[in-house]
């Protein structure tokens, strides 16, 4: 009678993928997660046919990390919280997220995930976006998605140009006011 899988090793499997993306971007092997994971090489396959499988399902967890949304009290004060996880989660990843992003122009699985991590993300922040529409912060017509791709999508682009990311005060000030002169 064949052995029921143990989930403890599932979970070994995948938390030693994810932190081998974190730590070696797209460039591990299976049998560095086998050893990362204290298991052997057949346990890996057993679970993961081949290295895009397990990337996959590594890079899901990795990305649907849940974000604390902040209440500070201010549209400007929760933006200052959000825009600087956002910047902090992308140096965590270091070079990985480079290659994630070129591998999501290969690989439609990868930018799904990455499509999706971002969105469920945004869904999940709404609540800041409601609290500033209810304090009449925010006018009723404003394209709030916009507003969320415009912060991510200057972290994304110069991170994946290896610029500077700008300050948080500067990202926050162009959100709220935009470049018009005060």
């Amino acid at each position: 009678m064949a052995r029921k899988p143990d989930p403890e090793v599932d979970v070994r499997i995948k938390r030693a993928a994810t932190t081998l993306i974190f730590t070696k971007g797209l460039d591990f092997t299976m049998d560095e997660v086998a050893e990362a994971a204290s298991v052997g090489r057949a346990s890996v396959f057993r679970r993961y046919a081949t290295k895009r499988d397990l990337l996959l399902d590594a890079l899901g967890s990795a990305m649907d990390a849940k974000v604390a949304m902040p209440d500070t009290g201010s549209f400007a004060g929760d933006l200052r919280v959000v825009v600087t996880e956002t910047m902090e989660a992308w140096k965590a990843m270091g070079p990985a997220a480079r290659q994630m992003y070129g591998e999501a122009g290969r690989d439609p699985g990868v930018a799904e995930i990455l499509r999706e991590a971002m969105r469920s993300r945004m869904a999940r922040s709404w609540e800041i976006y409601d609290n500033a529409l209810a304090r009449g912060e925010v006018r009723e017509d404003a394209d709030l998605w916009l507003l969320s791709d415009m912060f991510v999508g200057v972290v994304v682009y110069r991170g994946l140009l290896e610029k500077e990311l700008p300050t948080v005060e500067a990202v926050v000030e162009a959100l709220l006011h935009g470049f018009a002169p005060h």
